[in-house]
Parts: C-alpha cells; sequence; structure tokens
C-alpha cells in the first residue's frame, strides 16, 4: 500500500501508528526520529569500542570472539536501532555484517534451540554466493553424509509439502545446506515437523560439537575471503531477536547451553528480551558475554516535543491530534516508543478518525492502563505497591517484560498508565 507522509487519510493514519507498523521499508520518508539525542548514545559508542571501531574504521582485529548480548524493554526499540548498527558497521572499512531478523527467517511457533544454527550455516551460505567467495562446503557436506541428511529427501519435502522446486541445471551440485540457503530462507523447511528437520534438530543436539566444529570451519574460510576480496575487515554477525519466542529458548541458547554459541568464532551481537537478559547476566557464564542495554526515553518537559516527531512524522498533527492531547499521549508513554503508538492508535480510534482531543487520549490511557493492571497477578501488585521492583527477581523480571515497571540509565519506574489503578 502507498502511504503519503505524513498520511491524511483517516484509515492510513491508523495504519501507519500500529506497532508492527516498520518503518524501514521507508527511508525516504524520514520517519526515523533520533532519540539519543535526549536518551544518551553511551550504549552505541560501548558497542563500537568492544567491535574495535574507532574514526569510522575497524582499527584492530578483536583480540577474543565477541558475544555481545543487546537488550531493553519491549518496545524500547532495539530492533530498529540494531539494524542501524547493522547498517553502519556494514563497509569495506569496518565488517561485513549479516544481519539475521529471526521472527522473519524462522518459524517462531516451532523454533527450537538448534535452528539458531541452521540459520547460521545457511546465511553464511547465502553471503558466500552472493559475494562469489571461494568456499570449500566438503565438510559440511562430509556431515551432512555422516547424519544421513539427503538432498533428495529435503527437495521432495520442499516439493511435496511447502510447493517449492527447483528445476534443472539450477538445483546442479546442490547439497543438503544448499537447499537451505535458497532465496525462500529456512523458514519453510521447520513450518511443521518433517522429517529431515526432526532428523536435524536431533543430530545437533546429539553431536553439538562436531557441528560447532564444522561451522567454525566454514567461519574461517569466509573471514579470509572477505578480507582477500576487501569485502570487509572482518565478519560479524547480527541477530535481532524476538519477544515472541518462548523464553526457555533464550535460556538453553544463551546459559544451558552456552558452550556452542561462545564456541563460535566469530563477532556477534544478539538481541535478547530484558528478562532473558538477567538470566544471561547471572548465569554461569555471564562473565564470557558483553552487555549493552538500551534504555528506555526518560521524558522531560524539554525533550517531550523530540518524542512527540514519533508521531507527527508519521500522521499529520494538523488533521489529527490537538497539541494538548499529543503532549498527554507522551507523558503517559513511559518513554516506550511502542506504548506511543499503541495509545496513538487507540486514541485515534476513540476519535474514530476525527481530531484526537485532550478526552479521547485520556479514554485510550484509561483502556490502556486497565488491560495492563488486568494482567498483573496480586503478587506483582503488590510489589509495585510497596515499591520492591529494584531486584532480580523472577517477579520483578515479569513486571519489566511486561512493561509494568520500566528500566531508565539505572533508575526504574513504574508505568504511568498504571496510576490511578495502583495505589
Amino acid at each position: 500500500m502507498m502511504y503519503q507522509f505524513p498520511e491524511e487519510n483517516k484509515f492510513r493514519a491508523r495504519e501507519v501508528l500500529e506497532v508492527d507498523f516498520d518503518i524501514r521499508q521507508y527511508t525516504q520518508a524520514s520517519l526515523y526520529v533520533e532519540l539519543d539525542i535526549a536518551r544518551g548514545s553511551d550504549y552505541r559508542n560501548e558497542m563500537m569500542y568492544l567491535l574495535g571501531i574507532e574514526e569510522d574504521q575497524l582499527m584492530d582485529m578483536t583480540p577474543s570472539y565477541l558475544k555481545i548480548i543487546f537488550s531493553g524493554h519491549r518496545g524500547c526499540g532495539k530492533s530498529l536501532e540494531l539494524f542501524r548498527i547493522h547498517e553502519y558497521l556494514n563497509s569495506p572499512e569496518r565488517y561485513i555484517s549479516t544481519f539475521i531478523d529471526m521472527e522473519k527467517e524462522l518459524e517462531i511457533a516451532h523454533f527450537e534451540p538448534e535452528d539458531f544454527f541452521v540459520s547460521i550455516i545457511a546465511q553464511l551460505i547465502s553471503l558466500a554466493q552472493a559475494y562469489n567467495l571461494d568456499i570449500s562446503f566438503a565438510q559440511l557436506d562430509e556431515l551432512a553424509k555422516d547424519w544421513a541428511l539427503e538432498e533428495e529427501e529435503i527437495e521432495k519435502e520442499f516439493a511435496s509439502e511447502k510447493g517449492i522446486t527447483v528445476e534443472g541445471e539450477a538445483k546442479a551440485g546442490f547439497s543438503f545446506w544448499k537447499w537451505l540457503s535458497l532465496g525462500i530462507g529456512i523458514k519453510p523447511f521447520f513450518t511443521g515437523s518433517t522429517k529431515t528437520s526432526r532428523k536435524l534438530r536431533e543430530k545437533i543436539k546429539k553431536e553439538p560439537l562436531k557441528l560447532q566444529s564444522r561451522l567454525n570451519e566454514l567461519i574461517q574460510q569466509i573471514r579470509e575471503q572477505i578480507r582477500v576480496k576487501h569485502l570487509g575487515r572482518d565478519l560479524l554477525l547480527v541477530f535481532d531477536g524476538t519477544e515472541k519466542i518462548r523464553y526457555d529458548i533464550y535460556k538453553n541458547l544463551f546459559v544451558n547451553d552456552s558452550f556452542l554459541i561462545r564456541g563460535l568464532n566469530v563477532n556477534m551481537i544478539c538481541a535478547v528480551p530484558i528478562n532473558a537478559a538477567y538470566d544471561i547476566q547471572t548465569g554461569v557464564s555471564a562473565d564470557s558475554y558483553e552487555r549493552v542495554m538500551l534504555p528506555m526515553f526518560r521524558i522531560t518537559k524539554n525533550n517531550a516535543p523530540l518524542f512527540t516527531e514519533i508521531v507527527t512524522r508519521r500522521v499529520s498533527q494538523e488533521l489529527y491530534f490537538e497539541e494538548d492531547a499529543l503532549l498527554e499521549i507522551v507523558h503517559h508513554s513511559g518513554g516506550c516508543p511502542r506504548q506511543l503508538l499503541k495509545i496513538a492508535s487507540t486514541a485515534m480510534r476513540k476519535a474514530l478518525g476525527k481530531k484526537v482531543e485532550l478526552p479521547h487520549a485520556r479514554a485510550a490511557i484509561k483502556l490502556l492502563g486497565q488491560e495492563l493492571f488486568e494482567k498483573l497477578e496480586k503478587a506483582h501488585v503488590d510489589i509495585i505497591r510497596n515499591g520492591n521492583y529494584l531486584h532480580a527477581d523472577e517477579d520483578v523480571r515479569e513486571l519489566l517484560f511486561s512493561l509494568a515497571v520500566l528500566k531508565y540509565n539505572g533508575d526504574r519506574k513504574v508505568n504511568p498508565l498504571l496510576k490511578g489503578f495502583i495505589q
């Protein structure tokens, strides 16, 4: 659908305020608002330092293979900021950076920890093909043979269950792994439960170190090739996590069986939900990770107009928002872009596409506050009422994940939507 920004059509205006509206598709519209002016850029500066970036260049190879955990509240903008960091780092003077959007690339409903490593293989094979790198896949092919993973079987499954075929010479020399690196991605492969996907997961569980060894051999070849071809000075893998993946999956990947990720010979940035970040931080392998937190935007009288731009760059303020109504929405957003958009779109619904006035904004705030309150258990309410949300107990992590409690630069505050519901 075509949009005109700031949008004036009352139906499309509500669409562009939806929390899942991806502004990355509309780069020419300048929808992105630079919040670091008020939020601070420490998180970004720390990440650049960890990755060896100085004067816009990768000055030296990092002395060890970094595993950076990038976390923040749900809806704080970490996916967007991570993508912008990836775009900056993806340069011949810095890294060749591969961005893996787990929600788009993987089948979230059926996601298992083993799929994470299969996605890396598929992405690296695609990278090698895209840049015509001189890479040998013999070791991976040998592993597939050892695990009895047949290309004929996966071809049959792609054709019969997914309706995907590759004809004639196009599939000449296709190995098992190359099937998984097709432009369609690996999501179709892990949708449902096929014989081959079950077998692959079982083999990885049984022999994880064998997969790790073969994967490291592939990584080493790619790192050497990108330097030879001046595509980048090193390889970087960037994973954008999603809150839709089960919490126990993150715990398995980064805590219980973290040796697999920690043993990969490549720098990685992995975005994880805030509750999973606390488990990683307190796990036995915590010292193996570098942790970077994207703080929530603290709303003040001086910077509130900056936050309003998230709305006014998308829709016409003149047509759809009275100034006092928009400021009321901003101050109840808690500095969370997702919550800001949710309140704004709900207020538009209350106004039935007409101009949002203060009563509409307050009705939306009350509705969303009530919905948030009704999701809380009695134990959660007691914690908030007594102000006992400064520690890292499981109940507090749940409050942080649900946005009932918001974390700023070192401080925690109760979500302003709950004002009036918890005394």
